[in-house]
């Protein structure tokens, strides 16, 4: 497994959150991913609202038609 930083999207009561550089584990020939217990704890105090956001991140949505 190789250690990576990455950004995804998590939702917190239907909105969309972005955590960004999250240490996640990749494997190189397969692609499965695996969240250290850091990040875990991490994503877990930001969808409990216990950490608080650094910034506002808006984007455009798409939906296939």
């Amino acid at each position: 497994m190789k250690s990576a930083r990455i950004e995804r999207i998590f939702y917190r009561a239907g909105e969309p959150v972005v955590i960004r550089d999250l240490e996640m584990y990749l494997c190189p020939t397969c692609g499965c991913e695996s969240m250290p217990l850091r990040s875990a704890r991490i994503v877990e105090g930001v969808l409990n609202g216990q950490i608080e956001p650094a910034g506002q991140f808006s984007a455009p949505l798409y939906q296939p038609a």
